[in-house]
Protein backbone atom coordinates (compact mmCIF):
# COMPACT_ATOMS: atom_id res chain seq x y z
CA UNK A 1 0.00 0.00 0.00
CA UNK A 2 1.20 3.51 -0.70
CA UNK A 3 2.05 5.61 2.34
CA UNK A 4 0.10 8.62 1.06
CA UNK A 5 -3.20 6.95 0.25
CA UNK A 6 -3.03 3.83 2.44
CA UNK A 7 -4.95 2.09 -0.34
CA UNK A 8 -4.02 -1.08 -2.16
CA UNK A 9 -2.48 -0.33 -5.55
CA UNK A 10 -3.68 -2.84 -8.09
CA UNK A 11 -2.64 -3.11 -11.72
CA UNK A 12 -5.15 -4.50 -14.20
CA UNK A 13 -2.83 -6.05 -16.76
CA UNK A 14 -4.29 -6.58 -20.20
CA UNK A 15 -2.85 -9.58 -22.04
CA UNK A 16 -3.22 -8.20 -25.56
CA UNK A 17 -2.42 -4.75 -27.01
CA UNK A 18 -5.94 -3.40 -26.68
CA UNK A 19 -4.74 0.14 -27.33
CA UNK A 20 -3.96 -1.02 -30.87
CA UNK A 21 -6.77 -3.48 -31.54
CA UNK A 22 -9.59 -1.35 -30.08
CA UNK A 23 -7.98 2.05 -29.50
CA UNK A 24 -6.81 4.15 -26.53
CA UNK A 25 -10.37 5.27 -25.78
CA UNK A 26 -11.42 1.68 -25.06
CA UNK A 27 -8.53 1.26 -22.63
CA UNK A 28 -9.53 4.49 -20.86
CA UNK A 29 -13.19 3.40 -20.74
CA UNK A 30 -12.24 0.13 -19.07
CA UNK A 31 -10.10 1.94 -16.53
CA UNK A 32 -13.05 4.13 -15.61
CA UNK A 33 -15.21 1.03 -15.11
CA UNK A 34 -12.54 -0.68 -13.01
CA UNK A 35 -12.23 2.32 -10.73
CA UNK A 36 -15.99 2.50 -10.37
CA UNK A 37 -16.22 -1.18 -9.45
CA UNK A 38 -13.38 -0.92 -6.91
CA UNK A 39 -13.49 2.44 -5.14
CA UNK A 40 -11.49 1.04 -2.23
CA UNK A 41 -8.52 0.24 -4.48
CA UNK A 42 -6.14 2.43 -6.41
CA UNK A 43 -6.43 0.86 -9.86
CA UNK A 44 -4.29 1.39 -12.96
CA UNK A 45 -4.41 -0.39 -16.30
CA UNK A 46 -1.62 -1.46 -18.66
CA UNK A 47 -1.89 -2.47 -22.31
CA UNK A 48 1.19 -4.40 -23.52
CA UNK A 49 3.07 -3.51 -26.67
CA UNK A 50 3.14 -7.18 -27.73
CA UNK A 51 0.94 -10.23 -27.29
CA UNK A 52 -1.87 -12.03 -29.10
CA UNK A 53 -4.61 -9.84 -30.60
CA UNK A 54 -7.05 -11.86 -28.47
CA UNK A 55 -6.87 -15.05 -26.39
CA UNK A 56 -8.87 -17.60 -28.35
CA UNK A 57 -6.62 -20.67 -28.41
CA UNK A 58 -3.93 -22.58 -26.53
CA UNK A 59 -1.35 -20.94 -28.79
CA UNK A 60 -2.60 -17.49 -27.77
CA UNK A 61 -2.30 -18.46 -24.10
CA UNK A 62 1.31 -19.52 -24.68
CA UNK A 63 2.13 -16.07 -26.05
CA UNK A 64 1.07 -14.20 -22.91
CA UNK A 65 4.03 -14.86 -20.60
CA UNK A 66 6.71 -13.78 -23.09
CA UNK A 67 4.71 -10.62 -23.79
CA UNK A 68 4.38 -9.68 -20.09
CA UNK A 69 7.61 -11.02 -18.60
CA UNK A 70 9.66 -7.84 -18.81
CA UNK A 71 6.84 -5.67 -17.49
CA UNK A 72 6.24 -8.07 -14.59
CA UNK A 73 9.82 -7.64 -13.40
CA UNK A 74 9.04 -3.97 -12.75
CA UNK A 75 5.61 -4.23 -11.12
CA UNK A 76 6.94 -4.17 -7.57
CA UNK A 77 9.29 -1.26 -8.26
CA UNK A 78 6.35 0.62 -9.78
CA UNK A 79 4.64 0.42 -6.40
CA UNK A 80 1.91 -2.11 -7.05
CA UNK A 81 0.62 -4.43 -4.34
CA UNK A 82 -1.12 -6.90 -6.66
CA UNK A 83 -2.00 -7.58 -10.27
CA UNK A 84 -5.24 -8.78 -11.88
CA UNK A 85 -4.75 -10.46 -15.26
CA UNK A 86 -7.21 -9.30 -17.91
CA UNK A 87 -8.28 -12.64 -19.35
CA UNK A 88 -10.78 -15.29 -18.24
CA UNK A 89 -8.27 -18.07 -19.03
CA UNK A 90 -5.95 -16.68 -16.32
CA UNK A 91 -2.86 -17.14 -18.53
CA UNK A 92 0.57 -17.28 -16.89
CA UNK A 93 -0.66 -16.19 -13.46
CA UNK A 94 1.65 -18.55 -11.56
CA UNK A 95 4.72 -17.71 -13.64
CA UNK A 96 4.07 -13.98 -13.42
CA UNK A 97 3.57 -14.21 -9.66
CA UNK A 98 6.83 -16.11 -9.36
CA UNK A 99 8.96 -13.57 -11.22
CA UNK A 100 7.22 -10.44 -9.94
CA UNK A 101 7.01 -11.41 -6.28
CA UNK A 102 3.46 -10.03 -6.14
CA UNK A 103 0.06 -11.71 -5.80
CA UNK A 104 -1.31 -12.20 -9.31
CA UNK A 105 -5.04 -12.90 -9.51
CA UNK A 106 -7.00 -14.59 -12.28
CA UNK A 107 -10.56 -13.42 -12.93
CA UNK A 108 -11.58 -16.82 -14.29
CA UNK A 109 -10.75 -18.68 -11.10
CA UNK A 110 -12.34 -15.97 -8.98
CA UNK A 111 -15.56 -16.10 -11.02
CA UNK A 112 -15.83 -19.89 -10.93
CA UNK A 113 -15.32 -19.94 -7.16
CA UNK A 114 -17.95 -17.22 -6.72
CA UNK A 115 -20.41 -19.17 -8.89
CA UNK A 116 -19.86 -22.27 -6.78
CA UNK A 117 -20.37 -20.26 -3.61
CA UNK A 118 -23.77 -18.83 -4.56
CA UNK A 119 -25.35 -21.60 -6.65
CA UNK A 120 -25.68 -25.34 -7.17
CA UNK A 121 -25.07 -25.63 -10.94
CA UNK A 122 -23.35 -23.12 -13.19
CA UNK A 123 -22.81 -22.63 -16.91
CA UNK A 124 -20.11 -20.57 -18.62
CA UNK A 125 -20.88 -18.34 -21.61
CA UNK A 126 -17.79 -18.14 -23.83
CA UNK A 127 -16.69 -16.35 -26.98
CA UNK A 128 -16.29 -18.36 -30.17
CA UNK A 129 -13.61 -19.60 -30.61
CA UNK A 130 -12.40 -20.05 -27.05
CA UNK A 131 -9.31 -21.74 -25.59
CA UNK A 132 -9.71 -25.44 -24.80
CA UNK A 133 -9.51 -26.98 -21.36
CA UNK A 134 -12.21 -25.28 -19.29
CA UNK A 135 -13.56 -28.54 -17.90
CA UNK A 136 -10.03 -29.61 -17.00
CA UNK A 137 -9.49 -26.33 -15.12
CA UNK A 138 -12.78 -26.74 -13.29
CA UNK A 139 -11.94 -30.34 -12.40
CA UNK A 140 -8.60 -29.18 -10.98
CA UNK A 141 -10.45 -26.70 -8.78
CA UNK A 142 -12.72 -29.46 -7.46
CA UNK A 143 -15.84 -27.87 -8.95
CA UNK A 144 -16.71 -30.35 -11.70
CA UNK A 145 -19.85 -31.71 -9.94
CA UNK A 146 -21.30 -28.18 -10.07
CA UNK A 147 -20.33 -27.47 -13.69
CA UNK A 148 -23.25 -27.85 -16.07
CA UNK A 149 -21.98 -26.60 -19.43
CA UNK A 150 -19.85 -24.26 -21.49
CA UNK A 151 -21.85 -22.53 -24.22
CA UNK A 152 -20.40 -20.51 -27.10
CA UNK A 153 -22.26 -17.27 -27.81
CA UNK A 154 -21.34 -17.01 -31.49
CA UNK A 155 -19.08 -13.96 -31.44
CA UNK A 156 -15.29 -13.67 -31.38
CA UNK A 157 -13.55 -11.56 -28.74
CA UNK A 158 -13.17 -8.76 -31.27
CA UNK A 159 -16.85 -9.02 -32.24
CA UNK A 160 -17.91 -8.74 -28.61
CA UNK A 161 -15.66 -5.71 -28.06
CA UNK A 162 -16.93 -3.88 -31.14
CA UNK A 163 -20.62 -4.82 -31.30
CA UNK A 164 -21.84 -6.35 -28.03
CA UNK A 165 -25.46 -5.30 -28.63
CA UNK A 166 -25.51 -7.22 -31.90
CA UNK A 167 -24.83 -10.45 -30.01
CA UNK A 168 -27.00 -9.75 -26.96
CA UNK A 169 -30.11 -11.58 -28.30
CA UNK A 170 -28.05 -14.73 -28.95
CA UNK A 171 -26.37 -14.46 -25.55
CA UNK A 172 -29.76 -14.10 -23.84
CA UNK A 173 -31.11 -17.11 -25.76
CA UNK A 174 -28.14 -19.23 -24.69
CA UNK A 175 -28.49 -18.04 -21.11
CA UNK A 176 -32.16 -19.02 -21.00
CA UNK A 177 -31.30 -22.43 -22.42
CA UNK A 178 -28.73 -22.93 -19.68
CA UNK A 179 -31.32 -22.00 -17.07
CA UNK A 180 -33.86 -24.43 -18.54
CA UNK A 181 -31.24 -27.18 -18.40
CA UNK A 182 -30.65 -26.59 -14.69
CA UNK A 183 -28.13 -23.76 -14.30
CA UNK A 184 -28.86 -21.39 -11.43
CA UNK A 185 -25.77 -19.22 -12.00
CA UNK A 186 -24.11 -17.99 -15.20
CA UNK A 187 -20.46 -17.01 -15.59
CA UNK A 188 -19.26 -14.69 -18.33
CA UNK A 189 -16.37 -16.57 -19.94
CA UNK A 190 -15.06 -13.63 -21.97
CA UNK A 191 -14.06 -10.30 -20.47
CA UNK A 192 -15.32 -8.43 -23.52
CA UNK A 193 -18.78 -9.24 -22.17
CA UNK A 194 -17.75 -8.06 -18.70
CA UNK A 195 -16.95 -4.60 -20.07
CA UNK A 196 -19.90 -4.35 -22.49
CA UNK A 197 -22.01 -1.48 -21.11
CA UNK A 198 -24.82 -2.89 -19.00
CA UNK A 199 -24.57 -6.38 -20.47
CA UNK A 200 -24.15 -8.35 -17.21
CA UNK A 201 -27.16 -6.62 -15.61
CA UNK A 202 -29.32 -6.91 -18.74
CA UNK A 203 -28.41 -10.55 -19.16
CA UNK A 204 -29.19 -11.35 -15.53
CA UNK A 205 -32.56 -9.63 -15.78
CA UNK A 206 -33.43 -11.46 -19.00
CA UNK A 207 -32.26 -14.87 -17.81
CA UNK A 208 -33.68 -14.56 -14.32
CA UNK A 209 -30.57 -15.94 -12.57
CA UNK A 210 -27.35 -14.37 -11.25
CA UNK A 211 -24.60 -13.53 -13.73
CA UNK A 212 -21.02 -13.46 -12.46
CA UNK A 213 -18.81 -10.73 -13.92
CA UNK A 214 -15.28 -12.20 -13.72
CA UNK A 215 -13.60 -8.79 -13.53
CA UNK A 216 -15.66 -7.79 -10.51
CA UNK A 217 -15.06 -11.23 -8.98
CA UNK A 218 -11.31 -10.80 -9.48
CA UNK A 219 -11.33 -7.36 -7.88
CA UNK A 220 -13.25 -8.75 -4.91
CA UNK A 221 -10.80 -11.62 -4.54
CA UNK A 222 -7.82 -9.26 -4.57
CA UNK A 223 -9.35 -6.93 -2.03
CA UNK A 224 -10.48 -9.75 0.25
CA UNK A 225 -6.99 -11.28 0.31
CA UNK A 226 -5.02 -8.06 0.65
CA UNK A 227 -7.18 -5.68 2.67
CA UNK A 228 -8.20 -6.25 6.29
CA UNK A 229 -10.80 -3.57 5.72
CA UNK A 230 -11.97 -1.31 2.92
CA UNK A 231 -14.91 -0.29 0.82
CA UNK A 232 -17.03 -2.93 -0.85
CA UNK A 233 -16.44 -3.42 -4.54
CA UNK A 234 -19.58 -2.33 -6.33
CA UNK A 235 -21.35 -3.95 -9.25
CA UNK A 236 -21.96 -0.73 -11.17
CA UNK A 237 -19.53 1.93 -12.28
CA UNK A 238 -20.56 5.51 -11.52
CA UNK A 239 -21.12 8.11 -14.19
CA UNK A 240 -18.51 10.78 -13.75
CA UNK A 241 -15.17 12.25 -14.70
CA UNK A 242 -13.07 10.56 -17.34
CA UNK A 243 -10.04 8.70 -15.94
CA UNK A 244 -6.44 9.71 -16.10
CA UNK A 245 -4.39 8.49 -19.04
CA UNK A 246 -3.98 4.71 -18.59
CA UNK A 247 -0.58 3.38 -17.69
CA UNK A 248 1.40 1.95 -20.58
CA UNK A 249 1.83 2.80 -24.24
CA UNK A 250 -1.63 3.65 -25.59
CA UNK A 251 -0.63 5.71 -28.57
CA UNK A 252 -2.11 4.37 -31.82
Amino acid sequence: MTAMSNRIRLLYQLVSPLHRTAGPAEVARRLEMLRGWAPGLEVDIASPSEGPPAVESAADIAMVFPALKDAALGWRDDGYDAVLIGCFSDPATEALQEISGLPVFGPGEAALLEAAAIGDRFSVLSSDPTPPGLRRRIRGMGLEPMFLSEVLVGGTVRDLVREPDRYLPAIVAQARTCRSEGADVLVLGCLAMSFAPGLPDRLGAAAGIPVINPVVAGLRAAEAQLAPRGETIRERAPVGVRPETPRGDITP
